[in-house]
Order: structure tokens, then C-alpha cells, then sequence
């Protein structure tokens, strides 16, 4: 599989569309089980030059449930059998099954949101190849909702994602492989998200830097438009922003 370089220079619009395949979704765009809103969806970011889909089949919301395997897989088939395109794929999971069947079937990046803490989800992107996307989750947290206490916020995210990465390449990720991910939401107090939105350009340190906000309840202190939002990722450094598509 290509490297990150020649995805992002094969595409101009800097958007990864979100798709949830589920019905528990915390901004209550899933689409299990209703295929018009797929097409939809599928259509609206064409439409808008979008060309990478993220396509996550958990909720992950605060409070969330944890969805067994053959739930999961059933999910992640229901998009499967209704997709119609020639997106980009990405697969948001933290079960290294769901990540090989999805790779399998012409996915090509891994985003984590555990933070690859299975050394089984390590060992199938050094055999695929694949691009993964590395989300910050702190090393002490049993659970990547768990409020961890920071003293200095952004220091200590990029340390703990500077640790990780170099831990991924001695097992035998290739650099070329990476992106990383601030987990703005993930484990941090509103405050903690404020701040690492506020310094992305920390994170622009020789990795694509991926930012999630959509619909993420920080948002609502920084006072900004969506397309401020969005403007400030991009002049902050990020190579892409991973938003819902508007329906």
C-alpha cells in the first residue's frame, strides 16, 4: 500500500468524511441498516471533493457500550454490501479482526483510537503495509474515556505520541506509514481539547497530523465557526480533518 505522502499529494481537498455504520451514534448519523442514507452520505462528500472515508462501526461516545465482535463485523458488512465508490478507505476500529477484514476488503488505513495498544493491531499494519492513524491515548488509562490529569497538556500529549511512535518503528512500522492524532475528547477534559486545538501546530513534527473535532463538546467554548474551525486545523498545519458529512 502507498505511503501517506502520495495519499495527501493525490488529493486536494484536506477532509476525511466521516461514516458511522451503527445506530447508537453520538451525532445520530449512523446509517446500519438504512442504505438510502449511505448513498446519501456517499454522495454529499463526492460531491463536496472529498476522497478518504472513515468508516467506524462503535460508538465511542462517552459512556459508550462496548459492541462484541460478530456485532461489529455485521456493521462493518452492512456498509460493505451498499458501498458504491471510489473513496480512500479507513477503518476506525480497536478490534485487530474487524482491522484485517476491513484491510482485506481494499481498506488501507488503520485509525486506532486506542492508541495501537494491541500488539496484534501492531503486527497486522507492519504485514499489510497499511497507513495508520495514531490517536494520543495516555499510557495509564485503562479505558480511552478515562480523564487522565495533565500539567502541562500539550507537552506531555506530544511526548506520549513521540514514545508511542518510536515504540511502533522497533517493532517495525515504517515512518512512511504514520499520522498521528491529538485525541482531542479522548480522555481529556474540555479545557485539556481547548488547549491542544489551540496549539496544533505542536504536533506538526515531521508526521501528517490528523485533527478530529467534529461535533466534539469543546467546540462549544471556543466560540469559532465551523469554517473557522476547520481554517484553523489547516493553518495550524494539519493534512487532514476528519469531519461528519452534513446530510
Amino acid at each position: 500500500m502507498s505511503d501517506w505522502n502520495n495519499l495527501l499529494n493525490s488529493i486536494n481537498k484536506k477532509v476525511i468524511g466521516i461514516i458511522n455504520s451503527n445506530d447508537d451514534s453520538f451525532s445520530g448519523d449512523g446509517i446500519y441498516k438504512n442504505k438510502d442514507k449511505l448513498t446519501q452520505l456517499l454522495s454529499i462528500a463526492a460531491n463536496n471533493g472529498i476522497k478518504i472515508i472513515d468508516v467506524g462501526c462503535v460508538s465511542t461516545k462517552p459512556g459508550f457500550k462496548d459492541v462484541n465482535y460478530e456485532e461489529e463485523f455485521t456493521r462493518l458488512n452492512f456498509f460493505l454490501d451498499n458501498y458504491d465508490g471510489a473513496f480512500r478507505l479507513s477503518i476506525d476500529t480497536m478490534n485487530k479482526d474487524i482491522a484485517k477484514y476491513a484491510l482485506d476488503n481494499n481498506f488501507e488505513i488503520l485509525n486506532d483510537v486506542s492508541g495501537f495498544k494491541d500488539p496484534g493491531m501492531i503486527e497486522l499494519a507492519v504485514e499489510k503495509s497499511s497507513k495508520i492513524i495514531l490517536v494520543h491515548t495516555h499510557p495509564d488509562a485503562s479505558h480511552i474515556q478515562e480523564k487522565m490529569e495533565f500539567k502541562d497538556v500539550v507537552q506531555e500529549v506530544k511526548a506520549q505520541l513521540e514514545i508511542k511512535i518510536n515504540y511502533l518503528i522497533s517493532k517495525g512500522i515504517k515512518e512512511s506509514q504514520i499520522s498521528i492524532d491529538p485525541g482531542l475528547g479522548f480522555g481529556k477534559t474540555m479545557r485539556d481539547s481547548e488547549i491542544l486545538f489551540k496549539n496544533l501546530d505542536v504536533f506538526c513534527f515531521g508526521f501528517p497530523l490528523v485533527v478530529g473535532y467534529s461535533k466534539k463538546k469543546f467546540t462549544e467554548i471556543l466560540n469559532m465557526t465551523n469554517y473557522q474551525l476547520y481554517t484553523h486545523c489547516i493553518d495550524s498545519g494539519a493534512a487532514l480533518v476528519r469531519l461528519h458529512i452534513a446530510s
